[in-house]
């Protein structure tokens, strides 16, 4: 598990289920645990396509962590704006 920091401020942003090695440069939406209205984005019918999305936001300073993108094996993901977040990694 990851925790997912705005870099700016410090907000927890989200926390996240990495699947493999390498650094955080997208985070997919089956793989989102908290918060809750980040979580129940995967099972929202209405979100097909990255414009359904909003860009990924700090609820406390406004900075844009991420923008919503489709990756190409066609899972909805947010992709991760580098030195806009800190990461913290449970094992």
């Amino acid at each position: 598990m990851i925790d997912v920091n705005c870099a700016s401020c410090g907000q927890l942003i989200l926390h996240y289920q990495k699947d493999g090695p390498g650094w955080l440069k997208r985070c997919y939406l089956n793989r989102i645990f908290a918060p809750d209205e980040l979580e129940k984005l995967q099972y929202d019918k209405n979100i097909k396509i990255p414009s359904d999305l909003s860009s990924l936001v700090c609820s406390r300073c406004g900075e844009i962590i991420g923008s919503p993108v489709l990756h190409k094996d066609g899972r909805l993901a947010f992709h991760l704006e580098r030195g806009k977040f800190k990461r913290k990694t449970y094992k």
